[in-house]
């Protein structure tokens, strides 16, 4: 299955650039990709996500799932189908939209707002789902609380005396 996700995977990004999708969402959804930018930009010791704007990812193998909302989901989620067969379509219950996601294609949705799950499938069929976490909110405003611990405040070049 590992063997099988890498070679989708390398090919899909030789051919579609992921730093082309972040280019595209930056253009298409500017707002969104501020709002969740501000969490990463803000991470400690200044670690890039792999997935900017997001905060996280996730790779679902060979999943059917239920009918569900992501709760604690930031904003918009990216789903990007990687498939090997048929079936699995993306429903969007409260809008009654079913989506033939074919191997490459990408959905941007609210997912804490809007119910869905996909269909059962026939072959393989992997997803990964772009992400961020509601919880973020309290890091921005004030690294939950720690924002004034001497360990969490940031610096600007030449501000810090070390007394050397």
């Amino acid at each position: 299955m590992f063997d099988w996700l890498k070679t989708l995977v390398c090919a899909l990004y030789n051919s579609f650039k992921c730093s082309n999708l972040v280019f595209k969402l930056q253009k298409l959804l500017p707002d969104n990709f501020c709002i969740l930018g501000q969490f990463v930009d803000l991470l400690p010791c200044e670690e890039p996500s792999p997935v900017y704007p997001f905060a996280g990812f996730v790779i679902n193998l060979n999943v059917a799932t239920r009918v569900h909302r992501d709760y604690m989901d930031n904003d918009i989620c990216v789903v990007i189908s990687i498939s090997e067969g048929s079936g699995g379509e993306l429903c969007l219950l409260e809008i009654g939209l079913v989506v033939d996601l074919r191997c490459g294609d990408a959905i941007i949705f609210k997912s804490s707002k809007l119910t869905h799950f996909n269909m059962h499938y026939r072959g393989r069929r992997a997803s990964l789902v772009f992400h961020s976490d509601k919880m973020a909110d309290g890091w921005v405003k004030d690294r939950n609380g720690w924002k004034h611990n001497i360990f969490m405040k940031t610096f600007e070049a030449g501000e810090i005396d070390f007394g050397l």
